[in-house]
């Protein structure tokens, strides 16, 4: 039977890789070359694909609340990443509280993420364990309810940066 793709040289082997020999990819119909960055690495991300790897994220932040039903908002997430949180880590350094939410703020709207009522201890956390996606300017809200005026609470978040497909 004859080779009806001329690039094969039989049904799966193709056919030698053009010269000079690199780094090189079929898929299925072409060879490719990968796209390399300024640093000589090869970029594997896809051309379907949104976002690559950036950097671990650890971002923590710490505020004042103005009463009972005070919120600390996390650093808001930067142009040009998006970044894939992990866990929210939260607590009241100064006063026990009753419940502690877990807000994500996108785009001028709040989504609960978690609640988590108890009697808490002062610098007891509280934690949520998933996957939050923030976009420019997002931030994770967490509420600390049963804090006092003054208490200076915590939020951290853990998990990792991405850049944006370009």
């Amino acid at each position: 039977m004859p080779n009806i793709e001329p690039h094969l040289n039989d049904a799966l082997n193709p056919v030698s890789p053009p010269e000079p020999r690199t780094a090189l990819f079929w898929d299925g119909t072409h060879w490719h070359v990968p796209r390399v960055d300024d640093h000589g690495r090869v970029q594997v991300r896809g051309e379907d694909q949104l976002h690559s790897f950036l950097a671990v994220a650890g971002l923590a932040r710490s505020a004042v609340i103005s009463g009972a039903g005070g919120f600390v908002d996390s650093l808001p997430c930067l142009a040009g990443e998006i970044w894939h949180i992990t866990n929210i880590t939260a607590y009241d350094a100064t006063s026990p509280t009753t419940q502690h939410t877990f807000i994500l703020r996108h785009g001028g709207v709040d989504f609960e993420i978690d609640t988590e009522v108890a009697a808490i201890a002062a610098w007891q956390t509280t934690h949520y364990h998933g996957h939050v996606w923030l976009d420019e300017n997002d931030t994770i809200r967490v509420y600390f309810i049963g804090g006092l005026v003054g208490d200076t609470c915590h939020v951290i978040l853990t998990g990792h940066s991405m850049t944006l497909e370009t």
